[in-house]
């Protein structure tokens, strides 16, 4: 039996029902009320294969980022062209160095400022130190000849006078103290004010390490020969001068163009049955004449909108292309791909519209004698407008295109003779 095409097998399918209810129509003119469209079982190859369209790209590339040292946002003062070729070395984006300068400026004069108040510091503090050792000396003096001369004989002094000398003995001693335990506080309240200011000298020192280190690389290089592509935003646009950017944002990417892909998308109705491995084939637009065999690389989880704006989801499907792949391919080129989903040879193919449910369980009316009688059957592949029935039905089988009614259950053979069968043929 010579294999029909899912086209042709669906263009025949319509012609018959066509035709079957022009008979209709003719008979119901002439008396007769009901008319059964119905469909004889055969076999032959069964294909389900879905259209796409995408571009190309390539399955290795090399990203170009904003420099990591590059610490705010810079602006992008000049960039090279999309799609320009580049060798190693080449410049492809420089960024204005305002920004690092002021910045480099403002971190030199704090450290500036940090340094004159470290100076100030110390002085500060060798002065309070300074006058905390002369009030400890004089105490000390104090104390030294309080207890030299300290009046302890009654005989002699009055007691008021033996108590009022105890009491500057002690007072002197006081006063020992407490300027011993002012310069400690001192000298540490000095260290900690020299600690803090180091550590601005430190922030300060960084600021300009790290605009000294952006100011050294506001160019970024090409690591190595290819076509330049430049990243779009999510809004499809080219990178633009004079547009604010940030440090590890892409820049633009240096593809393989000898490991290219196909990035196509698929409709999510036409989505049934996607999965990697499943064979296709690649119509490049600008290559029109010749047709790549290719197969399902990786197939996207979810189904996402391909435009802004629009609610219609897709499913995003990546094709390797087997053997060596074409010479001469660059990123972005337009491709149409058919993808094949399904492929059974010598298979019983009715329409899908003969299988009805019932119960969970697929079914179909056969013709038996003059009635059409419901039959469990077991369905495999499908496409949208056919499906494979893998058992309970046998070849030359004759089955109606819908559930007929209960008093259609007969032909024009039949015994109550009240409905007539229309056999379409594919």
């Amino acid at each position: 039996m010579s294999r029909t095409s899912k086209p042709e097998v669906q263009q025949r399918l319509n012609q018959g029902i066509v035709a079957g209810l022009c008979c209709g129509l003719l008979i119901a003119g002439c008396g007769r009320q009901d008319l059964v469209a119905t469909y004889q079982v055969e076999r032959h190859g069964f294909e389900h294969k879905v259209t796409a369209e995408g571009t190309l790209k390539a399955a290795t590339t090399t990203p170009l980022t904003v420099p990591r040292n590059v610490r705010h946002t810079v602006r992008l003062a000049w960039v090279a062209l999309d799609g320009s070729s580049v060798t190693e070395g080449d410049p492809v984006a420089r960024f204005d160095p305002t920004t690092m300068e002021e910045r480099l400026d403002k971190g030199q004069a704090d450290l500036r400022s940090a340094g004159l108040e470290v100076d100030k510091s110390r002085v500060e503090s060798g002065t309070k130190v300074a006058e905390i050792e002369t009030r400890l000396e004089v105490a000390e003096l104090e104390l030294a000849h309080a207890e030299h001369f300290q009046k302890t004989d009654s005989e002699v002094f009055s007691r008021h006078a033996i108590v009022e000398d105890q009491i500057d003995g002690k007072l002197a001693a006081e006063r020992k103290a407490y300027a011993q335990d002012s310069r400690q506080t001192r000298e540490s309240l000095s260290q900690t004010e020299l600690d803090l200011l180091a550590i601005k000298q430190r922030k300060a020192q960084l600021i300009i390490d790290q605009a000294k280190d952006g100011l050294a690389e506001l160019e970024v290089l090409a690591p190595h020969a290819g076509i330049l592509s430049l990243t779009r935003n999510w809004k499809g646009e080219l990178p633009q001068i004079g547009a604010e950017m940030w440090r590890g944002q892409d820049i633009a990417e240096i593809p393989d163009l000898t490991t290219m892909e196909a990035e196509v998308f698929v409709l999510e109705a036409d989505a049934g049955g996607l999965a990697a491995g499943k064979l296709a084939s690649v119509v490049i637009e600008s290559r029109p004449e010749v047709r790549y065999q290719a197969k399902i690389k990786r197939v996207d989880a979810v189904a996402k909108p391909r435009f802004r704006g629009s609610p219609v989801q897709y499913f995003g499907v990546v094709l390797t292309f087997e053997g060596e792949p074409p010479a001469g391919l660059k990123p972005g080129q337009r491709v149409q791909a058919t993808l094949t989903l399904a492929a059974v040879e010598n298979a019983l193919v009715v329409p899908r519209q003969a299988v009805s449910q019932q119960g969970g369980v697929s079914q179909v009316f056969v013709r038996e004698g003059g009635d059409f009688a419901p039959r469990t059957v077991e369905t495999g592949e499908s496409s949208l407008g056919l499906i494979v029935v893998t058992a309970g039905l046998e070849e030359g089988e004759i089955i109606a295109l819908s559930p007929p009614s209960s008093g259609d259950r007969s032909d024009e053979g039949g015994q109550n003779g009240s409905g007539l069968a229309v056999g379409l043929s594919l």
